[in-house]
């Protein structure tokens, strides 16, 4: 029996909504990896937290000789922090990839102070690109240099520094069906993998199921990278990145959560992508209206292709997202997912952790299924028919 969409979307858009109000900027994402790492334990999962500080949680499985399945997201987003002060004035460093306009004079901006508070800022300009490739970027709209200055709107004493800088965009809102917010890239992987975990915490299966949340990603994959080469999981284990990705054509807002076949980097395995096949079509056979999609997502990497580099078996999905790391036609913007993909994704997702352990027929198995008795009929034919 498949889960419904109704028994996991209050639990998803709850860990959504509560994850958007902490600070996700790469290396200072502590606020959201220890909410994860205290909602899994409270949900009864097994929960570990490594050196580099991703959150590993597991759901033990009858025979842990098994392959596992491990669904994968990244608990940071792009943004800044402040490396220096003189009065009002701030120098930020960029940490991952932002938006052209996030640089430009009047964008506006967060400190985040070592207690909590949200101090806010304008950004006054940044550097200009100086290499070819700086300028390409900008031309592609990307922030090319990795400095931006900002002037604090009330003189405050940081104090020690650095300190992270988010976007002044909103946490978390839904409105017909979209669900916008500062980070949605990859707030919406880690919560739809928690709420679908939760959703099969006292489901038997076969192999160990994990659900881990790795740091750093925006910067260079570097969570999922040391995980993958320190072997944090049995090499045996099917690996599932659960991204938020730019639109493309082929994987569009609101069509269905998009099982995603590669990256910018490299293409996934088959004999991982099966697990998905497998459950979507379990879940079909009772929802012939659940929508998915299938595409490549070649506009940026994600740690499927970490855990391919080191050997590992990998698949991924992603949720068609708008505004990719907040960038608008006009200016720095909100993120934005459908609600219906969304849930969807984590559907997809509990479905898929109960084949865990298993090795599911997927579609290349059944082609190599040969037909005896047409088999014969075609040697036949062909056989009997003269030669030109």
């Amino acid at each position: 029996m498949t889960l419904s969409s109704k028994s996991i979307e209050s639990t998803a858009l709850e860990i959504l909504s509560d994850l958007g109000k902490y600070t996700a900027t790469s290396y200072w994402e502590d606020g959201t990896a220890g909410y994860l790492a205290e909602r899994a334990t409270a949900a009864g999962l097994d929960v570990s937290i490594d050196e580099w500080g991703n959150v590993l949680a597991t759901k033990p499985g009858s025979d842990p000789t098994t392959p596992g399945i491990a669904f994968i997201a990244h608990t940071d987003h792009p943004g800044y922090e402040v490396v220096e002060q003189d009065g009002e004035k701030l120098t930020l460093k960029v940490l991952g990839g932002v938006g052209a306009h996030a640089g430009m004079n009047g964008a506006q901006v967060l400190v985040i102070s070592r207690d909590g508070d949200r101090l806010p800022a304008t950004v006054t300009g940044s550097d200009d690109p100086e290499d070819d490739y700086a300028k390409s970027r900008r031309a592609e709209g990307w922030l090319a240099t990795g400095t931006v200055y900002a002037t604090l709107n009330a003189v405050v004493d940081l104090g020690e520094l650095p300190l992270p800088v988010v976007p002044d965009l909103h946490d978390f809102e839904i409105e017909d069906g979209i669900i916008s917010m500062r980070a949605a890239d990859d707030l919406a992987g880690c919560a739809a993998i928690l709420a679908a975990l939760e959703s099969i915490v006292d489901e038997p299966t076969t192999g160990n199921v994990h659900g881990l949340f790795t740091r750093a990603e925006e910067v260079g994959l570097l969570g999922a990278i040391l995980a993958a080469e320190n072997e944090l999981l049995p090499k045996s284990t099917i690996i599932v990145s659960v991204e938020t990705s730019s639109v493309l054509p082929g994987a569009e807002i609101g069509q269905g959560i998009v099982i995603r076949t590669g990256d910018r980097a490299a293409t996934f395995d088959y004999e991982a992508e099966a697990y998905l096949g497998a459950a979507a079509g379990r879940i079909k056979s009772e929802n012939p209206d659940f929508k998915i999609q299938r595409q490549l997502m070649s506009a940026g990497g994600c740690e499927a292709s970490a855990f391919k580099a080191f050997g590992y078996k990998v698949t991924g999905t992603a949720f068609p997202l708008g505004a990719w790391h907040n960038r608008g036609e006009n200016g720095v913007v909100p993120e934005f997912i459908s609600q219906e993909d969304f849930v969807g994704g984590a559907v997809l997702i509990a479905e898929a952790a109960k084949l865990a352990g298993t090795s599911p027929r997927g579609v290349l198995a059944r082609l190599s299924e040969s037909n005896p008795e047409q088999s014969d009929r075609l040697r036949s034919i062909v056989s009997n028919r003269p030669r030109r």
